[in-house]
C-alpha cells in the first residue's frame, strides 16, 4: 500500500510538469479567468473539454504560472517518492497538491495527489495503532 501512496503522489506531481510546459508556451499573456486550459489555440475546449488540459491559477501570467507548476509537480514527484511516509509526509503533500491545483497544475493530478495524502495519513494512523495494541 505505501508504494501504490508513492506512485500515486508522483503521478500527480508529473501534472505540474506537463501542464507547466504547455503554460510557458503560451508566454506572458494574462489569463481570462481562474479556470484556464493549458495548451491554447488551435485547441478548443468546446470540442472535448479535457483535451485541451485544463487546470486552474491564480498567478496573473501563464509563464510565470508554467515555471511555478513544474517546480512545484517536480517537488511534489521527489517528496512522493522519498518523503511521503515521513511524520509529516502526508501534509506536506496534501499542501503540495494545494499549490499545484492553484498553479496551473491541473485540475485532476492534484485531486490524485489529494488522495494519495489521505492513503499516506490513514497508513500511518494504522501503523501507529498496530504498534500500540502489540506494546499493551
Amino acid at each position: 500500500m505505501k508504494r501504490v501512496a508513492s506512485f500515486l503522489g508522483i503521478f500527480a506531481g508529473f501534472g505540474g510538469p506537463e501542464h507547466g510546459f504547455f503554460l510557458i508556451q503560451r508566454g506572458d499573456v494574462r489569463p481570462h479567468g481562474l479556470v484556464i486550459t493549458s495548451i491554447g489555440p488551435p485547441c478548443d475546449p468546446e470540442q472535448a473539454w479535457h483535451l485541451c488540459e485544463p487546470a486552474m491559477t491564480v498567478v496573473p501570467s501563464f509563464l510565470v504560472s508554467g515555471i511555478v507548476a513544474t517546480i512545484v509537480g517536480l517537488i511534489t514527484m521527489a517528496w512522493s517518492a522519498f518523503f511521503l511516509h515521513g511524520r509529516h509526509g502526508a501534509v506536506v503533500l496534501l499542501l503540495l497538491c494545494v499549490t499545484l491545483l492553484l498553479t496551473g497544475g491541473g485540475l485532476v493530478p492534484p485531486i490524485i495527489g489529494m488522495l494519495a495524502a489521505a492513503m499516506a495519513a490513514w497508513l500511518r494512523r494504522k501503523a501507529a495503532l498496530d504498534s500500540q495494541t502489540r506494546d499493551d
